[in-house]
């Protein structure tokens, strides 16, 4: 697992952004708005050169190492050879005022100059480097007490030497999308796929839909949809060709939150940022992936408990390709997990593929002139003991990752597999490896890359035990109409013990029992699929008034259309006319009737607004008053 030898890469001639500007400038710059360049937050603390906010009581120090690391862990890891060469230079499990002097010094670049930042959670520190590395040099990095396995406590890394990424694929103006789009009177910026739905039983987790349909030659949105199929929030990018991917429901700072990704995505993989807002839709952070990657991949955006994210980068790097059959000056996804503190965007841990895991466990095939996607990572997990899951749809395989080293503790599946698979427990091209509780863990199986095979996908809960190191199937949920899943896809195990699917790259949303029956089934469109789909409960209450829309016809009817976007708790609407807006009188109510609700009012008044109330007749909200046109 070694990169290729070869001469300084022209990164302006790949493709590559050249940063000239001082990093500890543009570090001190974000101070209190950015976390060093790294995250946007609004109404955020003003944070000081540790990372803390101002006037905050810092936490104790921690006598070890966050659980599962041993007592310094330093990234890049001791030996990487795959770093970026903007990174900063994480130490974990160690108080920053211990360390002493660090000293970064390049093979090619010299001695860095830089600055010790601790971290949020006193939990180690990053020093951040005034300038870029090299690609292909070697880094060698020392402090005032051993960090490293090098006889006088230091260590070393190499830089990596970018390749060029692929364009991302974009919407053609002149093309119509792949399938018929709702729109509506009352917001005619949004433009959304219509959702079938099927209820078969009463036995249905509470809560509501949560998917990102993706259209083809279309936009791409975020949507919150009720049993009935109908839309209760929608969220479409402001650039066209930003695509939306993995909208959810997590916690942040012990609230509610959505997020999702949203970007520019080549095939099957995307270069962007991640979005959280709150109960009101207002953003609470837009988070950037650390050290200078790109942008965050579409797979993952998960939040922590302890006020982190684990991010997913796709990093093309010059690579040996000889022992899977390609060209020794070949080129490789490197397949990065990141865990990045959301307050300052600092690093606590990254871990790299291949640095790991040879290309030589990959099922794909070297092709000339393109980047060996060889490991296509599309999911990672922290576990109770602070280690981490990463999955690899190109391996067939899911690695526990060890949070303080970053070595490969275990491989499950594929062609090294630790475990002894058990009947029924083999699967391919996975998505989702997911840890529980119990010690059970779920993935959704694809199982063929052939939308016409026979072979079915399938959602799966497998028992491992990791002292015999056996992997035992549990249970297995497969689609009556034997849906076939050739991408994407995830499988979530509800707290009523449901199992929620969603088919990815089949427009299919699925609602089992915890013992397979089939519960709801929810229907794209043709040409529409969401890469992802679950099911949350939530309550959102816009700071938004209604949107309203009065309509004159003849003989003294007006049609009053009105939405309410994002907002879950209106079950009527109360229709008010007059002659102006001081002097509003009831005209008629009805009940809410799905995104949009047209209601018909015979009246000869002028004006018209419009409250929502919720189901016990209070008010919610009131829409601005409106002239009828037409």
């Amino acid at each position: 697992m070694t990169p290729i030898e070869r001469g300084s890469v022209d990164r302006a001639a790949d493709g590559r952004v050249e940063f000239r500007t001082s990093r500890r400038a543009l570090a001190r710059a974000a101070v209190g708005t950015a976390g060093a360049g790294a995250l946007a937050m609004p109404g955020a603390a003003t944070l000081n050169r540790t990372g803390l906010a101002q006037g905050a009581t810092p936490a104790a120090a921690p006598e070890a190492a966050v659980p599962g690391q041993s007592a310094v862990s330093v990234f890049p890891s001791p030996g990487t050879v795959t770093a970026s060469p903007q990174t900063e230079i994480t130490l974990r499990g160690v108080v920053a005022e211990t360390l002493g002097a660090v000293k970064v010094y390049g093979s090619e670049s010299g001695l860095h100059s830089g600055y010790l930042e601790t971290h949020r959670d006193r939990g180690g520190a990053s020093f951040v480097v005034d300038a870029d590395f090299q690609p292909g040099e070697t880094v060698t990095v020392s402090a005032g007490l051993p960090i490293g396995p090098e006889a006088d406590g230091s260590l070393t890394f190499t830089v990596s030497r970018p390749a060029p990424s692929a364009l991302p694929r974009g919407v053609d103006p002149d093309e119509p999308p792949g399938a018929e789009l709702q729109t509506f009177r009352t917001r005619p910026d949004i433009q959304i796929p219509r959702i079938d739905t099927t209820v078969m039983s009463e036995e249905l987790a509470p809560g509501y839909l949560v998917v990102a349909p993706r259209v083809q030659n279309g936009a791409s949105s975020a949507m919150i949809v009720d049993n009935n199929g109908d839309a209760v929030w929608a969220y479409l990018p402001d650039v066209l060709d930003y695509q939306i991917l993995d909208v959810r429901v997590q916690q942040y700072q012990g609230r509610p939150v959505v997020t999702w990704w949203e970007g520019a995505s080549p095939l099957g993989y995307g270069y962007g940022h991640f979005v959280m807002v709150d109960s009101s839709y207002q953003e609470v952070a837009r988070v950037q992936v650390g050290n200078g990657f790109y942008g965050g991949d579409i797979h993952e955006f998960l939040l922590t408990d302890r006020g982190t994210a684990l991010v997913l980068i796709y990093h093309p790097i010059y690579w040996d390709l000889a022992t899977v059959g390609g060209p020794a000056d070949g080129a490789a996804h490197d397949g990065i997990l990141q865990e990045i503190d959301i307050e300052t965007g600092r690093v606590y841990f990254e871990w790299h593929s291949l640095d790991h895991v040879g290309v030589d466990e990959t099922h794909r095939e070297p092709e000339e002139g393109v980047t060996l996607d060889y490991f296509h990572v599309n999911s990672g997990e922290i576990d109770a003991e602070g280690n981490y899951l990463v999955s690899a749809r190109h391996t067939d395989a899911i690695y526990k990752v060890d949070g303080g080293t970053g070595e490969v503790i275990w491989r499950l599946n594929g062609t090294h597999s630790d475990f002894e698979m058990g009947e029924g427990t083999p699967f391919r091209l996975q998505h989702d490896a997911r840890v529980h509780p119990d010690g059970y863990l779920s993935l959704f199986d694809n199982a063929t890359e052939n939308a016409d095979s026979d072979i079915e996908s399938r959602g799966m809960v497998l028992d491992l035990d990791e002292v015999a190191m056996t992997a035992t199937l549990v249970r297995e949920y497969l689609h009556p109409d034997g849906v076939v899943a050739v991408s994407q896809a995830n499988t979530q195990v509800l707290a009523n013990g449901n199992v929620f699917i969603g088919w990815g790259s089949a427009p299919v949303s699925s609602e089992f029992t915890e013992e397979g029956e089939l519960l709801f089934d929810a229907r794209f469109p043709s040409g529409v699929n969401s890469y992802r789909a679950y099911r949350y409960e939530w309550t959102g209450q816009p700071i938004d008034p209604p949107d309203v829309l009065a309509e004159a016809g003849a003989n003294g009817s007006v049609m009053v259309s009105v939405s309410w976007n994002g907002a879950t708790g209106v079950a009527s609407w109360h229709v008010l006319a007059g002659p102006d807006a001081a002097q509003l009188q009831p005209a008629t109510s009805v009940a809410r009737d799905g995104f949009e609700t047209a209601i018909p009012v015979q009246s000869a008044e002028p004006y018209f607004a419009v409250q929502a109330l919720d189901a016990s007749g209070n008010v919610l909200g009131t829409s601005e008053t409106v002239q009828a046109v037409g």
